[in-house]
């Protein structure tokens, strides 16, 4: 495999370990974690080897991404599957499953990270924006 895959795949594992906060963790804790020896992360993180593909699902659901995305770098970073369900008397269906970009999944990420006062404030704030918006059309 070509140093530039090694590249892509090695960029891609240490913003997945961002995203899910785990980029802090020492080496042997998330050898631990992936059920691999701390040796085997330090390559992924140095680009000199990837994770087999019979590791790499588990890598991906325990980082919240999909596995065509960490080692194929395939879009959407990460899939969300859900409905949307309301008070009951409205008749609700269930959303189609809902793909994150990688910018989206970042700012879901850090949107998670703050404080209860913050995420309320930014909510605001996108809300007023979301506003403005409607009213320049």
């Amino acid at each position: 495999m070509s140093r530039s895959v090694h590249d892509g795949v090695t960029e891609r594992f240490k913003l997945a370990l961002e995203g899910a906060g785990l980029d802090g963790y020492k080496q042997k804790d998330l050898g631990r974690l992936f059920g691999v020896s701390a040796q085997a992360v330090k390559k992924w993180l140095n680009g000199e080897s990837i994770p087999t593909a019979e590791r790499a699902p588990l890598i991906a659901k325990k980082l919240g991404v999909r596995r065509a995305w960490l080692l194929d770098n395939e879009l959407p970073m990460s899939a969300l599957h859900g409905a949307i369900t309301e008070e009951v008397g409205h008749d609700y269906q269930p959303t189609p499953a809902i793909s994150l970009s990688v910018d989206e999944y970042r700012l879901l990420t850090q949107y998670r990270q703050l404080p209860k006062q913050q995420q309320q404030d930014l909510s605001r704030l996108l809300a007023s924006m979301c506003e403005l918006q409607t009213k320049k059309r």
